[in-house]
């Protein structure tokens, strides 16, 4: 094999770039925590009011089936909340091919306010295992 300058080479596992830059190298285990690759993150966003018939359902066909999740970092569960509030509606845990399993179809509001929801994705600290939500 011919290394060229910025080839990654492991003896085992593989390695990846992600579009930002950043590099993770990844074992049996998954990634390797030196490698920093899990962020908890926002997925999307939807401001959700009753009283507008374009804003009082949230489809979440979009964010359903494999691959969603295409980081291979070990974001371990999502959860649907309304960030104002603080309130929840639901929750999950991710698979091995980034599907976020139990994810509803849609999320409808039935309160005529401006509920602001996120879709978030979280890791587990390797240190502490607490799971940690952006």
């Amino acid at each position: 094999m011919t290394k060229r300058q910025g080839d990654v080479v492991t003896k085992k596992g593989k390695g990846k770039v992600f579009r930002s830059g950043r590099l993770a190298v990844f074992g049996p285990k998954g990634c390797r925590q030196c490698c920093d690759c899990c962020k908890p993150k926002v997925l999307a966003s939807f401001v959700a009011n009753a009283a507008y018939a374009d804003r009082r359902t949230w489809n979440l066909t979009p964010y359903q089936g494999p691959g969603i999740d295409d980081t291979n970092c070990p974001h371990v569960q999502w959860r649907l909340i309304e960030t104002g509030a603080g309130l929840q509606y639901g929750n999950g845990q991710i698979n091995s091919n980034g599907e976020l399993v139990g994810l509803p179809n849609s999320f409808t509001t039935s309160y005529s306010y401006d509920g602001y929801m996120k879709l978030q994705l979280a890791c587990k600290n390797a240190k502490t295992g607490n799971i940690e939500w952006p």
